[in-house]
């Protein structure tokens, strides 16, 4: 195994190793003209890497990978994200959003954030994702977890994962490295190590969201369930620690829904009361403090058909959910847990 990680799902009907064709892309009416450029130059890089070519298309209408402008958290937090669709292990379409929040700007040839935060980076490290890439960190990359300002075009790992994918390239050709910018570095987050990512993934069946912390269990249901789409890293959670608590996790043998709960009283009434709930243990850690800094109390919702509970990350879902964006049924029964914001160095895989 090379220095890298794979989402599972790739671009091009063939096997992993072989080609992936051409894939377009687009922009939308929110993407300034400044960042043409750049995500034209990352795209260049990538396939300068790998047997994969792109092309660039007038509508994200016709588009496979889209690109948009759009809040999510504010500055110094997530720099932007990537989500794609699939079906078995050949990708669908994939969106890239940079966050508004982060004050993108000209800067000579550059476009950066108001942090000195490279969008070449950003954009390098977001189309990684949406062509099948995963974080790996156990040394400087792209594809790193953590922006490191000493990283601005692709590694070995980062070549070696997108060619595991795709094949080396049909002609050779030179990646260029852009030379680092020493003034104002741009450093990781103080809290990353003290957060681990959760993955929430959208179950086609049954309408449930289920969300893991575990890297393996991750890319088991990327394998084995085609029918659970993978919707990236909408938050994290605290390390086990004095000042948060465990989040129990129950499986419904009859909704074929997760449930989960902070609550020791809820979670033993479920054990004596809901026999078809299965206790499936502690999932992951939440803050015992809602006003923790860098938390994100989710909000709970209880469909009264199906009997699915829900965790929306922010207010304007739980709003969109209360206003029937979700469809019918769904009651809201107020704070569930508090988690914390993903932040800039987890880019919102």
């Amino acid at each position: 195994m090379g220095d890298y990680a794979l989402e599972g799902p790739r671009w091009g009907a063939g096997a992993a190793g072989t080609g992936g064709g051409t894939v377009t892309w687009a922009v939308d009416g929110t993407i300034p003209t400044t960042f043409l450029g750049i995500l034209q130059g990352a795209f260049a890089t990538w396939a300068a890497a790998a047997n994969i070519a792109f092309q660039q298309v007038a509508s994200t209408a016709t588009a496979q990978i889209d690109f948009t402008l759009g809040g999510i958290d504010g500055l110094g937090n997530t720099l932007g994200y990537a989500n794609y669709s699939y079906s078995g292990q050949r990708m669908q379409s994939a969106a890239v959003t940079f966050d508004t929040g982060e004050g993108w700007h000209a800067s000579g040839a550059r476009v950066i954030s108001n942090q000195n935060v490279d969008l070449a980076v950003v954009a390098l490290h977001e189309i990684g994702h949406a062509l099948g890439l995963d974080h790996y960190n156990a040394k400087p990359e792209v594809m790193n977890a953590v922006l490191n300002p000493a990283i601005t075009t692709l590694g070995a790992g980062d070549i070696a994962g997108i060619q595991a994918l795709y094949g080396a390239p049909s002609a050779p050709a030179v990646v260029v490295a852009t030379p680092a910018t020493p003034a104002a570095p741009v450093t990781a987050s103080p809290v990353t190590s003290a957060v681990t990512a959760v993955y929430r993934f959208y179950d086609t069946h049954t309408g449930d969201h289920f969300y893991t912390t575990s890297t393996a269990e991750k890319l088991q249901i990327q394998q084995t369930l085609p029918w659970f789409t993978y919707e990236g890293t909408p938050w994290a959670t605290p390390a086990k620690g004095a000042d948060t608590v465990d989040v129990f996790r129950f499986f419904d043998t009859v909704s074929n829904a997760h449930f989960f709960t902070t609550s020791v009283a809820e979670r033993d009434q479920v054990l004596k009361t809901a026999p078809s709930y299965k206790y499936e243990g502690v999932a992951f850690e939440a803050y015992a403090d809602a006003s923790a800094s860098g938390g994100l109390t989710l909000e709970r919702f209880y469909n009264t058909q199906t009997g699915q509970h829900h965790f929306a990350g922010s207010a304007e879902e739980a709003n969109g959910i209360n206003h029937g964006a979700a469809g019918p049924n769904w009651v809201d029964e107020g704070k569930g847990f508090t988690v914390h914001l993903p932040t800039d160095t987890m880019l919102f895989a």
